[in-house]
């Protein structure tokens, strides 16, 4: 009974609490906006600039123009899928974007690090992170988001950004193109040699009059035949040490002309990926479609003076009541100690 009683007081005697130190509330809460206005012209603006972008297929340039027959994954035209958005957004937080960034734009000056730091570069990591971020949309987008006190500097950044994309994946496709290119010329040369080697072993059997082991040996068959029907036997014993002759050398042409072939086409093979291989270490094909451009921003992304208002008014208004109540508890403890 007694708690029920007790409850009830309860009520009434904070809402008179309130109200008799309501004048203090009030001047708090004031004195709270006031500042949370200070603080908004005080603290310095941010600007945002934004930049747009479709990734690409990435796929080589070679497969998507030189090859006869493609598919869908091969059109050069083609946006890219999931995957190619994760690759994208992976090389935007490469090491060589934001290095090449911080380079240009001096963020360690900017962002006020100091380069004798020995944390500089995991300060200016974070401070990187702060200011820049990429995401992806819900239409299959990526978006470059940057924060500056220079709304120039951050439409700057934003490009320069989407700009080393290109210039980043070409530098990595060509690390790897290079290398294939030269394997590949290395192998085409030792071929170019062995088929060299074989044409002059080819050229000697000539000399010795096999110039077609098949197109001679069916030649000599009918001559002979002829010759015999005619009864020309002088005829018959020529045409018998010529194919006797040609019969000695047949193994070694049939190897060396069959050797031939098949080096010629594998140099065929070869040539045609060289050709692969330099396209793609020479390509300038863009790795993205962009959609928007940053621009210079007129307008603050922070502070936002209404939300400093609101932070500022509540957190001096929840100041002033745990003053009160501490002020309350307090006198009623003296209360009590009196007594």
């Amino acid at each position: 009974m007694q708690q029920a009683n007790s409850a009830k007081e309860v009520g009434p005697d904070m809402v008179l609490t309130l109200w008799a130190y309501r004048k203090r509330i009030l001047a708090l809460t004031i004195l709270g906006a006031v500042g949370g206005l200070v603080a908004s012209y005080v603290v310095k603006p941010l600007f945002k600039s934004e930049v747009v972008m479709y990734p690409a297929v990435s796929n080589s340039v070679s497969r998507s123009l030189l090859l006869e027959q493609n598919t869908g994954r091969d059109d050069i035209l083609a946006f890219g899928d999931e995957q190619d958005a994760e690759q994208l957004m992976q090389m935007l937080q490469s090491d060589r974007v934001r290095d090449r960034v911080a380079g240009k734009f001096d963020l360690m000056g900017v962002y006020g690090i100091d380069p004798n730091s020995k944390t500089r570069r995991s300060e200016l990591i974070d401070a990187y992170e702060e200011h820049i971020s990429y995401e992806r949309t819900h239409l299959g987008s990526v978006r470059i988001e940057v924060l500056d006190r220079d709304p120039q500097r951050a439409a700057d950044i934003a490009n320069h950004i989407a700009d080393l994309v290109d210039v980043v994946w070409g530098e990595m496709v060509r690390e790897r193109a290079a290398k294939g290119v030269a394997a590949i010329e290395h192998k085409l040369a030792d071929l170019e040699q062995v088929i060299k080697q074989t044409d002059d072993s080819l050229r000697a059997l000539r000399e010795l009059g096999v110039h077609d082991y098949y197109t001679q040996s069916e030649r000599y068959n009918e001559y002979i035949g002829a010759a015999i029907v005619k009864g020309d036997h002088r005829a018959v014993h020529e045409l018998e040490d010529r194919f006797k002759m040609l019969a000695e050398h047949a193994g070694p042409y049939v190897r060396l002309q069959d050797q031939l072939n098949y080096d010629l086409r594998r140099a065929t093979i070869l040539r045609m990926k060289l050709e692969q291989a330099t396209a793609d270490m020479d390509s300038e094909v863009p790795h993205k479609f962009m959609v928007n451009y940053a621009q210079p921003s007129d307008n603050k992304h922070w502070p936002k003076r209404w939300l400093f208002l609101a932070i500022s008014a509540a957190s001096a208004f929840l100041i002033a009541l745990c003053s009160i109540v501490v002020e309350a508890n307090l006198t009623k403890i003296r209360d009590r100690h009196g007594k």
